[in-house]
């Protein structure tokens, strides 16, 4: 891939483009949240304020927002721990989120080079934690086939019990282990 991937936090500017990849088909089928922009200053702002530990970056490739990625730690996030029970994951995992938001660039392994670095990323910046996981419903097949790539394994199958409208229906859940030094 002769352009590089890289990431930057995502910054109040960044919220109509943001807009722009919610209401797009490829993604709004698996991200269904309000692409308005009250709506996304509302859920982001915690995060640009600095009050919430979640981490979204913007997904660049060359220098040009392609999509948003996020981290969390579970430890940030007791409600996520308890949805993942069922799926046995550790409780000093991180979990990431992603989207790439412009079309053209889906199918070109652009998703699994953000996920690779992100997840590296997270691995220098969190000690601490033992695993990334993400949940991922069934029917994306090309988020699932994007974690596989960078290494992931399929570790449970089933419904979440979280009201967070991207869980609904039957979800993979993968997980990589922090790889040993």
């Amino acid at each position: 891939m002769a352009e590089s991937i890289g990431f930057r936090p995502l910054a109040e500017r960044d919220l109509p483009l943001l807009s722009a990849w919610l209401e797009a088909p490829h993604v709004r089928r698996w991200w269904p949240e309000d692409s308005d922009l009250a709506s996304l200053a509302a859920r982001y702002g915690p995060v640009l304020a600095g009050t919430d530990p979640t981490e979204v970056c913007v997904i660049e490739l060359g220098g040009e927002p392609i999509g948003l990625i996020q981290r969390y730690r579970f430890a940030d996030n007791p409600d996520w721990v308890a949805a993942l029970a069922a799926a046995g994951t550790p409780a000093n995992a991180a979990g990431i989120d992603y989207l790439i938001g412009r079309g053209e660039l889906t199918g070109r392994g652009l998703g699994s080079a953000a996920i690779a670095g992100f997840v590296a990323e997270t691995w220098e910046r969190y000690p601490e934690v033992a695993a990334v996981v993400v949940d991922v419903q069934v029917a994306n097949r090309r988020s699932w086939r994007a974690l596989e790539r960078v290494g992931f394994r399929r570790v449970w199958t089933g419904t979440l019990d979280s009201d967070d409208p991207s869980d609904a229906g039957r979800n993979h859940v993968y997980l990589l282990a922090r790889p040993h030094a």
